[in-house]
C-alpha cells in the first residue's frame, strides 16, 4: 500500500482546500499528487420517491454556467446525521420530508483528485414540509416515473454525474427501483 510521506496545504477557500501529497509506493517510486479536499462533513444526495415517481430538480450549476438536472442534495452540517441532512435538504429544495430514509452507498466523486464523499440515500413515505433553504432562485421540480427513467435521462443534458450513479445504485443494488 502506498504511504503518504508528506501533506502540505497549498491553497484554501471557504469550501475547499488543495493539498500536495508526497507519496511513496511499494516499489520505491515517489510521486507528488494535488488533491482537492472538502472542508466540511461530506454531502448527501436524496432519491425521493412518491407515487412511483422520483422528484428531480433543475438548478443553476455555476461550474458549467448552465442548468443541471440533479436530485435534492447538500452538505452535512456539523452535528447532523446523514438522515437528518437528507430530510433537511428535501424540505429546503422540494418541500417534502420522509419518515423512511435508507442509506444506499457512499460515493467518491473522483478519488484520484478529490476526497469529497456523497452519501446516497433513498427516501419514501414523503409528506409535505417546507423549510427555507439557501438557493438564490426557485428550483424547478421534475417528476419522472421510475419505469421511464432510461428514456427520461437519455433526453436530458447536463446531468449531475452523481444522479446517474445514484439511479444506477437504486436500480442495481436495491429492490426500490419499481
Amino acid at each position: 500500500m502506498p504511504k503518504i510521506k508528506n501533506r502540505k496545504i497549498i491553497s484554501r477557500t471557504d469550501l475547499f482546500r488543495i493539498d500536495k501529497l508526497n507519496i511513496k509506493f511499494d516499489n520505491n517510486q515517489v510521486r507528488d499528487y494535488e488533491v482537492i479536499c472538502g472542508t466540511g462533513h461530506g454531502a448527501v444526495m436524496v432519491i425521493p420517491i412518491i407515487n412511483n415517481e422520483i422528484i428531480f430538480i433543475r438548478e443553476y450549476a455555476a461550474a458549467i454556467d448552465d442548468y443541471s438536472l440533479t436530485l435534492p442534495k447538500g452538505k452535512i452540517d456539523e452535528g447532523e446525521s446523514v438522515i437528518e441532512a437528507a430530510n433537511r435538504e428535501m424540505q429546503e429544495e422540494i418541500g417534502f420530508k420522509s419518515s423512511d430514509i435508507k442509506f444506499l452507498y457512499l460515493l467518491d466523486l473522483a478519488p484520484g483528485y478529490v476526497n469529497h464523499k456523497t452519501n446516497i440515500v433513498v427516501a419514501k413515505s414523503l409528506s409535505e414540509s417546507k423549510l427555507d433553504g439557501d438557493e438564490p432562485e426557485p428550483l424547478e421540480l421534475i417528476r419522472c416515473n421510475i419505469n421511464d427513467l432510461s428514456r427520461f435521462l437519455s433526453k436530458e443534458k447536463n446531468i449531475d454525474s452523481r444522479v446517474l450513479s445514484a439511479i444506477y445504485i437504486l436500480k442495481e443494488f436495491t429492490d426500490d427501483s419499481g
